[in-house]
């Protein structure tokens, strides 16, 4: 009979809420496990760019009001830009108001000293914008680092030679800052995924290093793509409170100081008590094993005691008509005689007479 296939959403629900179901989870093929942590990543990656997006969007917004109402005079020329707020200050520093938002910081006129403050000012933010003359600094707390873009780079992709005030206004709310966030949402993920698949990777191999070491202590002689796939069912839980954590600290700014030592606790918890599952069922399928097997001995000693006493009564029965035999043979040679007797008797007289 062809094993049943299962679909995505019923291993997600499995790998979650079904300990015992690990038994058929660790069946699965390496292949179809490899799919299956491949779409789960694919979803993580989607879900991380479109908040960056949203927030890239947000903090684009912000610098809008903000260049309306704040700023007296923008020019970008050359490559370089130069910004004028109407306090006459050098510096200006947006904070984020809500918990999430980033922190912009407008320092065109910086020197290399003030430019390297600016950039640990940055840095030390969970989310940032830095304007320099020559360049944008971004800091996104999804990202592993900053990232840098210089303003050469930028107007020879998007064939940008001079802007103003009016027209900087004009182009955060076109369709190009539109479509340049799309092209970001893109590459976003792309960047997202290539990451986690080298993290995921890394926590597989220490995941399945722990399940090697469980199922020997267990006693489970388990394959080791069985193991291979325990280990990477094992993240699901893990990945799927990831995304949740991350969407809520994107809402909310909430954090958990300990996520990581949580993220791998779990998966941990969750290998540990499969592999004890799969050795609770092994011991159950042998006790039923040794049942049946008893069982079986105690049938098939039965059907010998049956066949015993058969040819027993066999037996009895074929001496029973031996001695019948017998008897008949005896009865029969003492009537021969009584026969012979009787002649012999009968010929006496005859004789004496004469």
């Amino acid at each position: 009979m062809e094993k049943q296939k299962l679909s995505f959403f019923k291993k997600v629900k499995t790998s979650v809420l079904d300990f015992d179901g690990y038994q058929s989870l660790a069946a699965e093929k390496i292949s179809r496990t490899i799919i299956y942590i491949v779409l789960i990543l694919l979803i993580f990656s989607i879900v991380i760019s479109v908040i960056c997006v949203c927030q890239f969007w947000s903090a684009i917004n912000k610098l809008k009001n903000y260049v309306n109402t704040e700023i007296s005079e923008i020019k970008y020329e050359n490559y370089e830009l130069s910004i004028i707020p109407s306090s006459g200050e050098k510096t200006i520093e947006i904070e984020n108001s809500l918990t999430g938002q980033p922190m912009i910081i407008i320092d065109t006129e910086a020197n290399e000293e003030e430019t390297e403050a600016d950039i640990n000012k940055i840095e030390s933010q969970e989310n940032g914008i830095l304007l320099l003359k020559d360049r944008i600094i971004i800091k996104n707390e999804l990202l592993t680092r900053t990232e840098e873009y210089s303003y050469k780079t930028i107007s020879e992709k998007y064939n940008i030679n001079k802007i103003d005030k009016e027209e900087l206004i004009k182009m955060l709310s076109g369709r190009e800052i539109i479509s340049a966030l799309a092209l970001l949402g893109v590459a976003l993920i792309l960047y997202m995924f290539i990451v986690f698949i080298s993290n995921i990777l890394i926590d597989i191999f220490v995941l399945a290093l722990l399940a090697y070491i469980v199922s020997r202590i267990a006693g489970l002689r388990l394959k080791y793509s069985a193991i291979y796939n325990i280990a990477t069912y094992s993240l699901t839980l893990p990945l799927i409170l990831n995304i949740i954590y991350v969407i809520v600290n994107a809402l909310t700014g909430f954090t958990i100081e300990y996520f990581n030592i949580m993220y791998n606790a779990i998966a941990s918890i969750y290998i540990i008590t499969a592999m004890l599952m799969i050795k609770s069922d092994v011991i159950k399928k042998q006790f039923e094993l040794n049942k049946i097997i008893e069982e079986q001995a105690r049938v098939r000693g039965e059907l010998k005691r049956q066949e015993e006493e058969k040819k027993k009564q066999e037996e009895e029965e074929r001496k029973r008509k031996e001695q019948e035999k017998e008897k008949e043979k005896e009865e029969k040679r003492k009537k021969r005689e009584e026969k012979k007797e009787e002649g012999k008797i009968s010929k006496e007289p005859e004789g004496d007479n004469a």
